[in-house]
């Protein structure tokens, strides 16, 4: 055993990891993927207070896998000067010089508005994640203004709002706010993913606004407990536990001299229609 390759995934010390079913997901994939794999796995969680080269040096791993590589960009450095073959997830950045394993954020994002324009969902309303840290939350709602004449629909600023993290209690907030304080009701409403639009979904139940005869909800990624709520979620799943695993298989064959820098895989997301929408 001692004389097996390490691969770590890097990513913050903070038990928000794996309250979120998207981590969750991924995760499962990267540890099913080492599976008669002749590597270990090692969960790296770091603090920002620490150096990144000391910490890599002590960690002393071949290969290295980005979770949440947009807040960990020195790490991704500190890596890149130690010729340690690393791999991130998702946050498409068309001028990353790394290695990325992502999903087609256009596609999805298509596929959600193609449904509205069929359901007869013309007035759209938005939840938004914070996008200080993450490349999909700004180009998930850049893509939803730029194709909503596309696809004949309209947004009002009124039915729009910014989360401050990406959880349930988040979506429930900001589309309590939009209840209370808009004068009038999108008929559907957009959600950066499927645990904000669970959140959007209770609020409208506390409000006696029912979905989706009134306002329909679309959620992103996919998460198990969408099948679950009611009504059940519909949303733009992406195959993460695939994605994963991905991302282990391209840094074994990066180690092993069986691919060249960079390598970039994309993914496509399905549109799973439930109840919601």
């Amino acid at each position: 055993m001692s004389g097996r390759k390490e691969i770590g995934l890097i990513t913050s010390l903070t038990g928000e990891i794996f309250k979120a079913e998207y981590f969750v997901r991924i995760i499962s994939g990267i540890i099913d993927a080492f599976y008669q794999r002749d590597y270990q796995f090692k969960m790296i969680m770091v603090r920002d207070s620490e150096d990144p080269r000391v910490r890599l040096e002590e960690e002393s791993v071949q290969g290295l896998l980005f979770l949440t590589w947009t807040i960990h960009q020195h790490y991704l450095e500190e890596a890149r000067k130690m010729k340690i073959p690393a791999v991130v997830i998702n946050d498409f950045n068309p001028d990353f010089k790394g290695n990325m394993i992502y999903g087609d954020n256009r596609a999805g994002v298509e596929q959600s508005l193609q449904h509205l324009k069929k359901a007869g969902r013309v007035k759209v309303g938005m939840l938004q994640a914070p996008d200080d840290a993450s490349i999909d939350s700004r180009e998930r709602y850049k893509l939803w203004c730029e194709l909503l004449d596309k696809y004949e629909l309209t947004a009002d600023p009124a039915h729009y709002r910014k989360c401050e993290y990406f959880f349930e209690q988040d979506g429930y907030l900001k589309m309590m706010d939009i209840i209370q304080n808009s004068p009038t009701m999108p008929q559907a409403m957009l959600c950066f993913n499927d645990d904000i639009a669970i959140g959007a979904i209770r609020a409208l139940k506390e409000s006696w606004i029912m979905c989706p005869a009134q306002v329909a909800v679309i959620g992103y990624d996919g998460i198990l407990k969408g099948k679950f709520v009611d009504p059940s979620l519909t949303t733009v799943s992406q195959p993460l536990e695939q994605m994963g695993g991905e991302m282990v298989r391209t840094v074994i064959d990066l180690i092993e001299g069986k691919l060249k820098e960079p390598v970039w895989k994309k993914f496509a997301p399905e549109l799973v229609i439930r109840r919601s929408c």
